[in-house]
């Protein structure tokens, strides 16, 4: 066999051979992608924050209330609070809370909170929230989040996210987010899709006074479907988060806002 033979055959050969190991390299990159992905399914990385309201402190500790956020590897970081700062009533009266304003860490971004009773005209409500935000932009405190707090009729959703979207060209400088109810995704989904849609973040308040509310089918499918909906619990509640997580299939960043109100004490972890 000639030279020329020897090297077209050594030539094919590594040929056959650099090709393999592309297609075995790529085979490998796609399995590790994959094993990766699996490794990390439903556990994404957990944002707590604490809702506070009148009378109440942060509590710079509650991250080592849950498992998830004390053994490796640590999915759990804790953002600024979330304050109530007024209360709008059904008559359209404003009650001004910002007196909270000295309960929490200063360096992290908050979220100031609005209380409402009834709908209000989205002016005034707007009037209301320019006043609030040049007053902690003066502070040089950052504000990262505008939250609505209103227990909208189911029935109503609609109208609630026309209103969401009215009172956000009021050139607020900021996305608006709310609060929300477990019920509203079972009594009208269109309603509550279309609020979503109206929303930087909707969080879901998975109580009932100090009541655990569990999730239903529509809500469970929403929170997988929706990046913006999260989710809210009473107190600083393990066995809730680890129901939740069994029913719900997430690869993403889920804010857990925590309410820490009264008989958290006596939870049954």
């Amino acid at each position: 066999m000639d030279e020329r033979a020897i090297d077209c055959r050594w030539i094919k050969n590594s040929v056959v051979l650099a090709v393999t190991l592309f297609f075995v390299l790529i085979t490998l990159v796609f399995r590790f992608t994959h094993f990766s992905e699996f490794l990390n399914y439903e556990k994404p990385k957990l944002n707590f924050y604490q809702w506070v309201w009148p009378r109440q402190s942060a509590n710079h500790k509650l991250l080592s209330e849950f498992e998830y956020c004390v053994r490796p590897p640590k999915q759990c970081q804790m953002l600024g609070p979330r304050l109530l700062i007024g209360t709008f009533s059904t008559s359209g009266k404003y009650v001004s809370h910002l007196s909270a304003q000295d309960t929490f860490d200063r360096e992290k971004p908050i979220g100031l909170v609005w209380r409402l009773e009834a709908l209000i005209s989205p002016y005034l409500a707007a009037k209301e929230i320019k006043s609030v935000t040049d007053f902690y932009s003066d502070l040089k405190i950052p504000i990262e989040f505008l939250v609505i707090d209103y227990d909208s009729p189911s029935r109503k959703l609609a109208a609630y996210a026309d209103w969401i979207n009215e009172l956000s060209l009021r050139q607020l400088k900021r996305p608006v987010s709310a609060t929300g109810l477990v019920s509203w995704s079972i009594d009208n989904p269109d309603g509550f899709r279309a609020l979503v849609g109206a929303l930087k973040t909707l969080s879901v308040q998975l109580y009932h006074g100090p009541q655990r509310v569990l999730l239903n089918d529509n809500l469970v499918s929403a929170i997988e479907r929706y990046d913006n909906v999260h989710i809210s619990l009473y107190c600083p509640d393990p066995g809730l988060l680890d129901y939740f997580f069994k029913k719900v299939s997430i690869n993403r960043p889920l804010n857990i806002g925590i309410f820490n109100g009264s008989g958290c004490d006596n939870l049954s972890k």
